[in-house]
């Protein structure tokens, strides 16, 4: 397993084509080998040192088949060295500067990017605990004419975050609504946050009402982030980051820089892991297609 936060460590442990297949051959049958088309459990070797073909109907399989590499155009080599820039530099990078630094075209790097994002959903495993603030913002900047809760043209997402010993931020999760109703809110907290361990505090939006009786829900006045002082840095670094590295995110696509900022915030004491988590993920996901997704 690749441990490291540095690029010299990186370009150390991956050299060549080979050594980023062989890494996905590791992951890929580590626990052993299983035919998905007749559910044999014995293989030999297939068209290259990186597939195996079933001993029963003959079925030949490499590597990245069946995984979001499928098909993947780009050297691994680049693939790599792209996925281990978005998840190990602070700031991030954007789909612009990794095409030049890569020299591959900018579409190519937006959807490795798009791919990258995919892969970094939240499993919806580690549900947050405790205490936990609750809050909406706007993304998009002030939009003249807009007051309050209303979105118009910019995008409304809802976070949680958890505060653990010393008041400091956990795990975070946040993701696009359509409006700051009771709905919208429920399925977030569903997914998000134990109802049976958990105690939530948010401003005194009435959105929150209606899920006083599912969810323990204390309210208290904002007070300008005063009074939710962690959970407000944590919105401004997102802002921030948004801002400084992507300038400007479609609607459709907005969840997926969320997923992506908190699938490394949740991992910033981890990093040395972080791309090895994230690859593990990447041979887990279906394949990915552009014609599927793209705007």
């Amino acid at each position: 397993m690749f441990n490291g936060i540095t690029i010299s460590s990186f370009n150390k442990y991956f050299k060549s084509e080979d050594d980023c297949r062989q890494y996905l051959f590791d992951l890929k049958w580590k626990a052993g080998y299983q035919c998905r088309k007749c559910s044999c459990n014995k293989s030999g070797k297939g068209k290259t040192r990186f597939h195996l073909r079933c001993n029963q109907c003959g079925y030949d399989e490499s590597v990245t088949a069946h995984t979001i590499f499928h098909k993947i155009k780009i050297p691994l080599l680049k693939v790599f060295g792209i996925m281990f820039r978005i998840t190990v530099r602070k700031k991030g990078m954007s789909t612009v500067e990794l095409a030049n630094e890569y020299g591959i075209n900018q579409k190519s790097s937006w959807l490795l990017k798009r791919k990258t994002q995919e892969a970094m959903k939240s499993s919806g495993v580690h549900l947050l605990t405790g205490h936990v603030e609750v809050d909406e913002l706007m993304i998009g900047g002030i939009e003249e004419g807009k007051r309050g809760r209303s979105k118009g043209d910019k995008k409304l997402v809802v976070l949680a975050v958890e505060k653990v010993k010393d008041d400091k931020i956990g795990r975070a999760y946040a993701t696009t609504i359509e409006n700051a109703g009771a709905k919208s809110f429920r399925s977030f907290f569903e997914k998000h946050i134990d109802s049976d361990n958990a105690q939530i505090k948010t401003d005194g939006w009435r959105g929150y009402w209606p899920l006083e009786n599912e969810f323990e829900i204390k309210q208290k006045p904002s007070d300008k982030g005063k009074n939710f002082k962690e959970l407000h840095v944590v919105i401004m670094n997102l802002k921030g980051w948004l801002r400084g590295i992507h300038h400007k995110c479609s609607e459709k696509f907005m969840n997926g820089y969320l997923d992506e900022f908190f699938f490394k915030f949740n991992r910033r004491n981890h990093l040395s892991t972080i791309w090895h988590k994230l690859t593990v993920r990447m041979m887990e996901h279906v394949p990915y297609a552009y014609k599927a997704n793209a705007t």
